[in-house]
């Protein structure tokens, strides 16, 4: 499938971010703490078979393997250079990482339970499609743990209107909007919060 000019620029970033993502500065301030909400609220599930959406260099699915021993692992992410350092981790065990888009997911419908994607929809500029796509490989009752950038002090721009923000190769998009879009993507949102400073935390549970 042919790349889109926003899919390479977002290949083209995570190139030059791999080198650097899993440096402590980064994990310990960022990205390990919305791992740890999400596996928070996520601690009363004992799912059969996860997959982390936009997995990066594969740490939430080094957690995920400790929380539960007995889950089948996934990750998917669009970048090879992100692949390449999270297929150099040791998980304890097998985890199946796949190279590709979230507009195309490789995997077939109702193949998991709970589905993780962090920090990485700001970079999906069809939304609509994107967590329809995300939705689809969700089983019927099955989890999606998002954690996403919101607009934050972006929504304060004349003319913006506080729903998004689009940038090149970004939009940022306000609470009301993401979860309108998981709702039209066959999810009940049934929970959305505030967890970090521009980070909210959404649940949805497929319908």
């Amino acid at each position: 499938m042919t790349e889109t000019p926003s899919q390479l620029l977002v290949r083209g970033l995570f190139r030059v971010w791999s080198h650097v993502y899993d440096r402590p500065v980064f994990q310990w301030t960022l990205y390990s703490r919305v791992h740890r909400r999400l596996l928070e609220k996520a601690e009363r599930l004992a799912p059969a078979r996860i997959l982390d959406v936009g997995c990066g260099t594969g740490e939430l699915l080094v957690a995920a393997a400790r929380r539960w021993p007995g889950a089948a692992l996934f990750g998917v992410d669009l970048s090879p250079a992100m692949l390449a350092k999270a297929r150099g981790k040791d998980f304890g065990r097998a985890v199946e990482l796949s190279q590709g888009s979230v507009y195309d997911l490789p995997f077939d419908a109702s193949a998991f339970d709970l589905v993780f994607n962090t920090i990485s929809s700001h970079f999906y500029l069809d939304g609509a499609r994107a967590f329809s796509g995300m939705a689809r490989v969700l089983e019927k009752g099955g989890t999606l743990l998002q954690a996403s950038l919101t607009t934050g002090p972006l929504a304060y721009l004349p003319g913006q209107g506080g729903r998004s923000i689009s940038l090149p190769g970004a939009v940022y998009r306000g609470p009301a909007e993401q979860r309108r879009l998981l709702r039209d993507a066959g999810l009940d949102v049934v929970e959305s919060r505030f967890i970090l400073p521009g980070i909210w935390l959404y649940h949805g549970v497929k319908r």
